[in-house]
Formats: structure tokens, C-alpha cells, sequence
């Protein structure tokens, strides 16, 4: 897939919203639900068996959502002061990525951002395999990395961040299915979060 390819399936799928995590739950409420990472809401594992339960339910989920071997795309966005062509470093720990759009906040958003406050999305294409991404995950669960993963086939995209994963998925039906599949994972408070 390359960018103007992402760009495409994006603005078809997710018409409403920009390639943003976080903003997502509030553009597709009756698709979205969230999971938590940790027993009784706890928001950041402090011992290796707390970052073993993390992996597993993240790696569960998403081997669940899109299935073992399949094509993802895994997403992620830099909050930038200026315009650059530039890739940021910080993702090369992660693999190759390649820029596919420059946001510009200031103009979507102006009560809040100040001018020249962009968001730079990159994307690469991967295959998931459970465990193959725990660098990854752990990093996002440490608050430490952004991204998101997506699944053209299954029209879904999972969003971890850290405390647990934010997921769009195809449509109300399917969220309510994996909502009561995954229900010892969510929040007990009435607004999900």
C-alpha cells in the first residue's frame, strides 16, 4: 500500500475523521468501545507479570479483530511546529515508515491550536502475528509511542494508548458482539471510558 492508496481507504472508510487515535471514540461512538489493559482499571503495569497481562489481551484482541497472518496497517502521528518532509526517528525503532499527510491543526481546530501546529501521519504496511508487535505495545502502554492499527479487510482499527485500546469496528452489531465477548475488560463505568 502506498500513500496515496492509504490516503484513499482512509477518506473512504473514515470520511468524518482525520487518522487521529484518540479523536476517533468521539466521531464513531456506536462502533467504538474501549478495553482496559489492567484488572480493575489500573492504568500502568509496574511489574513484568502486570506487562505479560498487557501483551496478552492486546494480542488477543487484535489476532481476534483481524486474524493471525493478516495484512495491517500500522499507523502513527508526530505533533509538529513546523512543516518538514522529514521522517521522525522516533520511528525508526518501529520499521519503515512513510508519510502519508500533513494535518494542519490550526486551521481544523483554532480555539486549540495556535497557528503552525501540524500533525504529520505516517503509516507501513505489516503482517500480524501475535507477539510481533510487544515492542510496540509496551511502549504505547508506558505512554511512551502512539499508533494504531488497522485492518482494511476487517474494516476495524485498534488503538492502544496507555491504560488500555480504543476499537472502531464495522458497525453497532459487531461492537455489542465483542463488547459481551470481551466484557471482563471493560470499563464499569457507564460512559465506557
Amino acid at each position: 500500500m502506498n500513500r496515496q492508496e492509504f490516503n484513499k481507504y482512509w477518506n473512504t472508510n473514515y470520511p468524518e475523521a482525520n487518522p487521529i487515535g484518540h479523536e476517533l471514540k468521539g466521531i464513531y461512538p456506536k462502533r467504538w468501545f474501549r478495553i482496559h489493559n489492567l484488572p480493575k482499571s489500573k492504568r500502568y503495569a509496574e511489574t513484568e507479570a502486570e506487562y505479560q497481562i498487557i501483551l496478552d489481551r492486546q494480542n488477543q484482541l487484535i489476532s481476534d479483530l483481524v486474524g493471525e497472518n493478516s495484512e495491517i496497517i500500522i499507523a502513527s502521528g508526530q505533533y509538529e511546529m513546523e512543516l518538514t518532509d522529514e521522517i521522525s526517528t522516533e520511528l525508526s525503532d518501529y520499521g519503515k515508515f512513510e508519510k502519508c499527510k500533513t494535518i494542519e491543526l490550526h486551521k481544523i481546530y483554532p480555539e486549540e491550536y495556535e497557528e503552525d501546529f501540524f500533525y504529520d501521519v505516517y503509516f507501513r504496511p505489516a503482517i500480524w502475528t501475535r507477539d510481533s508487535q510487544n515492542k510496540l505495545l509496551k511502549n504505547i502502554a508506558d505512554d511512551e509511542f502512539r499508533a494504531m492499527f488497522i485492518s482494511n479487510k476487517e474494516n476495524c482499527i485498534l488503538a492502544p494508548y496507555d491504560g488500555g485500546m480504543d476499537i472502531i469496528v464495522e458497525s453497532q452489531e459487531k461492537r455489542d458482539e465483542l463488547k459481551v465477548k470481551y466484557k471482563d475488560w471493560l470499563s464499569t463505568r457507564e460512559d465506557g471510558m
